[in-house]
C-alpha cells in the first residue's frame, strides 16, 4: 500500500511538457476565381498532442520516447487551442496565398480553375510556419514557476487535393506531408537543460467537403493520420474538423 501511494503521488508531481498541432487542414481542390478573391474563417478541429518531456522538474527532465495523445485530459476538449483561424487571399490568377493557424503557404489550381461548374478539380500546395508553446510547473502559494519548458516548433508541409465541383459544393479528398521539428530547453531547480530535439512525420489522409462560391464558407472534413518520430512507436489517429466563415 505504502509503495502504491509513493507511486501515486510521483504520478501527481510529475509535470510533463507536451505541444499541439491543429488535425485538420482543409486542403480544397480550388482557389479564388478572381484577383484578390479570398476567405476568412474560423476552425473548430481535433488536435494531435505530442508529449516530449515526461517530467521537467527532475534532475535531469525526464525523457523517455515521443507520447502522441496520451497526454490528454476532459478540458482539453473545450481548450482554446482547438479553435483556430484560416484565411486565403487570390494574388493571381490560379494562385492564392493562405494561412493555416500558424502556417504560412501558397496554393495553386493546376486543374480547371475559373467559374466552370461540373469539372474535376485539383490543386498543390506548400506551406511553412513557426510556433512556440510552454509549460510552467508552478508549487503551492508560489507565484514564479519553479519548473519551466519551452519548445520552438517548425513545420513544413506540401499537399494534393483532387476533388469535383459541383454547382455549389466541392467534395475532394487530400493528402498532406507534415514535416515537424522540435527543440525544447528546460528550467528547473536543478539547473538549465537541452535544447533537446524531435523529429517527426504527419501523413494525412483527408475527406471532405466545402462552399466554394461567395458568401457563408462552410467545410467539414475527415482526417487519417499517419504519426511517424523518431523517438516512438508509429500510431495512426482519426480527426474532425469544421470551419464556418466568409468569402468575397
Amino acid at each position: 500500500m505504502k509503495a502504491l501511494f509513493a507511486l501515486f503521488s510521483l504520478f501527481l508531481s510529475a509535470c510533463s511538457h507536451s505541444i499541439s498541432l491543429r488535425a485538420s487542414h482543409f486542403a480544397v481542390p480550388v482557389v479564388g476565381e478572381n484577383q484578390w478573391s479570398g476567405h476568412a474563417a474560423i476552425v473548430a478541429s481535433s488536435e494531435t498532442r505530442v508529449t516530449v518531456i515526461d517530467d521537467i522538474s527532475s534532475n535531469p527532465p525526464v525523457r523517455n520516447k515521443v507520447r502522441i495523445n496520451e497526454d490528454f485530459n476532459a478540458g482539453d476538449m473545450f481548450a482554446a487551442n482547438n479553435i483556430g483561424f484560416d484565411a486565403s487571399l487570390s494574388a493571381y490568377k490560379g494562385i492564392e496565398i493562405y494561412m493555416d493557424n500558424f502556417l504560412w503557404g501558397a496554393r495553386y489550381q493546376f486543374l480547371n480553375n475559373g467559374p466552370q461548374t461540373g469539372v474535376w478539380v485539383g490543386s498543390l500546395q506548400g506551406a511553412f510556419g513557426t510556433k512556440s508553446e510552454s509549460t510552467d510547473d508552478f508549487t503551492v502559494n508560489q507565484s514564479t514557476p519553479q519548473s519551466e519548458a519551452k519548445s520552438s516548433i517548425t513545420t513544413s508541409q506540401a499537399g494534393i487535393s483532387l476533388g469535383y465541383k459541383f454547382q455549389n459544393v466541392v467534395p475532394y479528398f487530400s493528402y498532406i506531408y507534415e514535416a515537424h521539428k522540435i527543440e525544447t530547453d528546460v528550467k528547473n531547480n536543478h539547473g538549465s537543460f537541452g535544447p533537446y530535439t524531435d523529429d517527426g512525420i504527419h501523413s494525412y489522409y483527408s475527406l471532405g467537403l466545402s462552399t466554394h462560391r461567395r458568401g457563408l464558407r462552410i467545410a467539414a472534413e475527415y482526417s487519417y493520420i499517419d504519426i511517424k518520430w523518431k523517438e516512438s512507436n508509429q500510431t495512426g489517429q482519426g480527426a474532425y474538423g469544421m470551419k464556418v466563415g466568409f468569402a468575397w
